[in-house]
């Protein structure tokens, strides 16, 4: 292998195709993956594929993303891809696990696919996936927003004790109108699908100051039903026990 492609220069090329790029936790998704060769033939130890996000960590200091991987495969056995040569590679459909949270706000998800090349760059693709919320999601979220609530953010954090790995999505919700105007400050969301359901939990925030500083604070309710109304009855006997 030559000095250039150590360094990435003249190495393989890959990118990966999907059939979509709008899908919802649990989908399925077909795609192929193609390679061109680079300048000198290179040996390819595995193919990564990986779902994909980033996730908000605070420290003293401030704040930084890192990301973390909802799923990963490893494709092939190993082969080595000649110079300039072009093959495509079939891993099959490209499961969207039911934990993969919706790109709203500021949430991003995507399909990365690396070469492991040894002693060179590996290259690698990225290709962004808009995630729809889902029904029992989207019932939710239309139950704040009739409660009174404009959505404020929406990010993935880092975990806190709750959620399937590293991270959580959070919702920030402000109250503009209705019975909640006057006296509170925010609610958040951290809803986390689990087979045909969703368990949330909810932080609620009295207007002055946080009602709650510990664990404790987090209170959950458990989403099985797409009825808006339903859904708005449990969010309000929740809050209301807090006030």
């Amino acid at each position: 292998m030559g000095l250039l492609n150590r360094i990435g220069i003249g190495s393989a090329e890959i990118d990966t195709i999907l059939e979509t790029e709008t899908v919802q936790p649990g989908d399925s998704i077909t795609a192929r993956i193609e390679i061109e060769g680079g300048s000198d033939d290179q040996e390819v130890d595995e193919i990564d594929l990986a779902i994909m996000t980033r996730y908000e960590v605070e420290t003293d200091e401030g704040s930084s993303y890192s990301t973390g991987k909802i799923t990963e495969t490893e494709l092939t056995d190993g082969f080595t891809i000649n110079a300039g040569e072009e093959r495509t590679i079939d891993p099959g459909s490209i499961q969207i696990p039911e934990s993969t949270p919706p790109t709203i706000g500021k949430t991003q998800v995507w399909v990365y696919t690396g070469l492991d090349i040894n002693l060179s760059v590996d290259p690698k693709d990225k290709d962004y996936l808009e995630v729809l919320p889902g029904p029992y999601m989207e019932a939710l979220l239309e139950a704040v927003e009739n409660l009174g609530f404009r959505r404020s953010s929406a990010d993935n954090v880092k975990s806190r004790s709750f959620g399937p790995g590293k991270f959580a999505q959070e919702f920030e919700y402000k109250p503009h109108s209705g019975p909640y105007s006057s006296r509170l400050d925010e609610i958040e969301l951290f809803p986390v699908r689990q087979g045909e359901r969703l368990e949330v939990v909810v932080e609620v925030d009295k207007r002055g100051g946080s009602l709650f500083g510990t664990d404790e604070s987090h209170h959950r309710i458990t989403i099985d039903t797409t009825d808006t109304e339903h859904i708005k009855q449990q969010l309000t006997d929740l809050i209301d026990r807090q006030l």
